[in-house]
């Protein structure tokens, strides 16, 4: 038996590729090396090691995302929660780890939402949508796919 989803219910933690922009500063070549001794008509006849150069160079990292269910429907109550339908918004937020040396840029997220993109086969309907279940299909703020996969009913059920 397919349990309701509730407001709350958490989404399952889901990766996104190239989310995060960052940057470190490194090496991105070598200048013109130094003449070290010269000759007796004043050329140069040795050259020292080049110098370094350094820059900002800019790479991306993955971002795991999670999050939890806003059920919208304010007039029907299910252990006294609000079932959660087909288009309820999720508070989704990323974390990441960035390497030794870099620099977050951009791409972080705090409260995005997503939406509840899947209900349930057995046609239940609140308020004239679909009634979300534990394991509905969720479409992150990212484009990934992820489920809800905790806050559900533990005493209605659809589907027997």
């Amino acid at each position: 038996m397919a349990k309701i989803a509730l407001s709350g219910a958490t989404i399952a933690e889901s990766t996104v590729s190239d989310h995060i922009t960052y940057q470190k500063y490194e090496i991105v070549g070598y200048g013109q090396p130094p003449c070290v001794s010269w000759d007796e008509d004043g050329y140069c006849s040795d050259y020292g090691s080049p110098p370094p150069i350094y820059d900002w160079v800019r790479y991306t990292t993955s971002a795991k995302i999670s999050g939890s269910v806003a059920a919208t429907v304010q007039n029907v109550k299910i252990e006294g929660k609000a079932p959660i339908v087909v288009g309820d918004k999720t508070r989704e937020n990323d974390s990441y780890t960035l390497p030794s040396g870099g620099v977050y840029v951009s791409g972080q997220h705090t409260g995005a939402a997503g939406s509840v993109t899947v209900g349930n086969a057995n046609n239940v309907y609140v308020n004239g949508k679909l009634v979300a279940l534990n394991g509905a299909s969720v479409n992150t703020h990212a484009g990934t796919n992820t489920t809800i996969n905790g806050g559900a009913s533990t005493t209605v059920n659809i589907g027997g």
